[in-house]
């Protein structure tokens, strides 16, 4: 990937010249960084208290990067201000289209708060056909803690159906790169009730 050193005053990009040739070409490619996290973890735990219970389990990566791609196609003075255009044309005074290169190359270290549930568990000691009931809410991917533009720093692998070819035989070959089609995981919310007869 080009390795971008910013914009300059009239709004052209600035690329590293490896090869000291005067010209930016494919020969000026250069490692930038991995789509594969340094390190992942989770973290899973419950507490009780009298007739309270809380569990909830985070999990995060970091040290992985992710190619912002939706950033690049929209975020380019060639989209009408004001419509699906993101504002980078207007923050950065881009005035050329955008090219890949590692401008749009973002860390994607994240932490999860993947899911969470608090219950309250009645006394049933009285009611002698049940024994035991217990109310609970719970969420699953409440929020995200990241530094990542996109949409989710989780993002899934690109599939051939995106490149016209349905036979899927590039899956797992293009590792961090945020699709245009990707749709970030719901947030929800469940309440229920657990009856032990």
């Amino acid at each position: 990937m080009l390795e971008c050193l910013g914009i300059d005053e009239s709004g052209r990009w600035i690329f590293r010249d490896l090869n000291n040739d005067g010209q930016i070409s494919d020969d000026d490619r250069t490692y930038v960084g991995s789509a594969q996290p340094k390190v992942t973890f989770g973290w899973n735990n419950s507490f009780s208290y009298k007739a309270w219970d809380l569990s909830f389990f985070f999990r995060g990566s970091l040290g992985q990067k992710v190619f912002n791609n939706p950033r690049a196609a929209y975020g380019n003075s060639s989209q009408l201000i004001g419509t699906n255009a993101l504002n980078d044309p207007l923050i950065y005074q881009l005035k050329e289209d955008p090219r890949i290169s590692s401008f749009y190359l973002e860390n994607a270290s994240y932490v999860r708060l993947d899911n969470m549930a608090l219950g309250y568990t009645f006394d049933t000691q009285k009611i002698s056909w049940l024994d035991r009931a217990r109310l609970y809410v719970a969420a699953q991917n409440l929020f995200v803690l990241t530094k990542y533009k996109g949409l989710d720093p989780e993002v899934e692998l690109v599939r051939a159906q995106e490149l016209n070819d349905e036979t899927n035989k590039d899956v797992g070959l293009s590792p961090g790169i945020e699709s245009r089609q990707f749709f970030p995981k719901a947030r929800t919310f469940t309440i229920g009730v657990n009856l032990t007869f």
